[in-house]
């Protein structure tokens, strides 16, 4: 019996890594009063533009009943399921995905579905999904998979740093009057998502290219070089350049050669913003130097 790896649209991961056996269940956003992202398609550069002239973008939850639309046919083929799902502590999607996966259970009486919580967003919650594809690709069952996966998840370490700080601000992640003074002052924010699965501010940086040069510094400072499987991930929202900069700063003052970089998306960029860039990559583990509590 085979089965499946499903996760969710905020994983980020580019359609090179699509396999027949592996599903993202599709989620929607608004911008300029048109839904996007199920049955009408946004390319990235487009959506970011639209928000730099104005436009505010919103996102909804995946729905219990949307994700047992996505699963049924899985389950219907006599697969079995592990869900990942975008972090507990970002989003009530978590909540919904796992009333649908208790109603299918019962339904299907005869199917493992195994619901794991990420923890993570964007590429982060990608690699984690990499990881269990990997295993599975080696011939690891559901039940071990779930394991190694779990066991990996508070190691897939998220920095991050935004451009436009009025998107943070709207998702409560900063204040107003510190978006407004960061912007006169050209103060970048550096955050994390820690083990809970929340973002948290760690820094801050006097201009654009400081804030590039700390996302490789806490790279420098947290990653495992002694594993043969990892995977270092950029992602940029519509600043290629920035994304570029920073691979070639991981290159100049490290021995890893494999840097990819990615897309954030327009879901998980209605709350960052243009402009946005990301670093993900297996660390000891995701607590910061900066921040060792993680009940914020």
């Amino acid at each position: 019996m085979s089965y499946y790896i499903t996760t969710d649209a905020t994983c980020d991961l580019p359609k090179t890594y699509h396999t027949d056996d592996f599903h993202i269940i599709p989620m929607s956003y608004l911008i300029n009063d048109v839904e996007y992202g199920i049955d009408k398609m946004l390319e990235s550069d487009v959506f970011y533009n639209m928000i730099r002239e104005g436009a505010m973008p919103s996102t909804s939850l995946i729905t219990t009943y949307f994700t047992k639309e996505n699963l049924k046919p899985i389950l219907d083929s006599g697969n079995d399921i592990m869900h990942i799902c975008f972090s507990s502590g970002l989003s009530s999607t978590y909540d919904n995905v796992m009333v649908a996966i208790m109603e299918l259970r019962a339904e299907y009486p005869d199917r493992k579905i195994l619901l794991l919580d990420s923890k993570g967003a964007s590429t982060g919650e990608g690699l984690l999904v990499l990881l269990a594809l990997k295993a599975r690709e080696n011939g690891m069952d559901l039940q071990a998979n779930y394991d190694y996966t779990l066991a990996n998840r508070d190691q897939i370490c998220h920095y991050f740093t935004a451009d436009d700080l009025h998107h943070l601000q709207r998702g409560g992640r900063i204040s107003k009057a510190a978006a407004f003074a960061g912007t006169i002052l050209k103060i970048k924010p550096l955050m994390y998502c820690n083990a809970n699965g929340k973002l948290i501010p760690l820094d801050k940086a006097k201009g654009r290219k400081k804030a590039l040069i700390w996302l490789v510094e806490q790279m420098i400072e947290k990653i495992l070089s002694d594993r043969n499987d990892q995977m270092i991930f950029v992602s940029h929202a519509d600043c290629i350049e920035d994304a570029e900069f920073v691979k070639a700063k991981i290159l100049e003052k490290t021995e890893y050669t494999d840097v990819q970089i990615g897309e954030i998306g327009p879901v998980i960029g209605t709350h960052s913003g243009p402009g946005t860039v990301a670093l993900f990559f297996i660390g000891e583990n995701k607590i910061s130097a900066k921040d060792e509590s993680l009940n914020s």
